[in-house]
């Protein structure tokens, strides 16, 4: 999925997390706010009302998406093993192109896993609210 769209030096693997997790922010606020406006937020669909149907379905794809995204830069960050020297752990300062490449995938798995925190944080309200008041 994601995977697909990482290039060697690109920096589509820093972003594509908080990418997924704006994308889920928007759709999920934007549908919210659209079904309260025109009052269809206890339309029944499958037994649950059509806001956290619509909802879940979206948390379920962008955690799945993030998820993918930060096992990329995880593979990405621990790169390729060599025998006989011990991995590179952080911080990864020196000046050379492998050094460049593991921060940016240590840097994205990081913010893979904010943003995995974030669209939870932001799903929470399809818990616990039954109604737009």
């Amino acid at each position: 999925m994601v995977a697909r769209a990482f290039e060697r030096d690109s920096l589509f693997g820093l972003i594509a997390g908080p990418l997924v997790w704006t994308a889920h922010f928007l759709t999920l606020y934007v549908f919210t706010a659209i079904a309260c406006a025109h009052g269809f937020f206890d339309h029944q669909v499958l037994g649950t009302n059509v806001v956290r149907l619509v909802g879940g379905a979206a948390t379920l794809v962008a955690v799945i998406l993030i998820l993918d995204a930060g096992f990329v830069s995880w593979r990405r960050w621990r790169g390729e093993p060599v025998v006989g020297q011990p991995e590179p752990l952080p911080p990864h300062d020196t000046n050379d192109v492998a050094s460049r490449r593991r921060f940016m995938a240590y840097a994205g798995l990081l913010l893979s896993g904010v943003s995995l925190i974030a669209t939870v944080w932001e799903s929470l309200p399809l818990v616990f609210f039954a109604s737009c008041r």
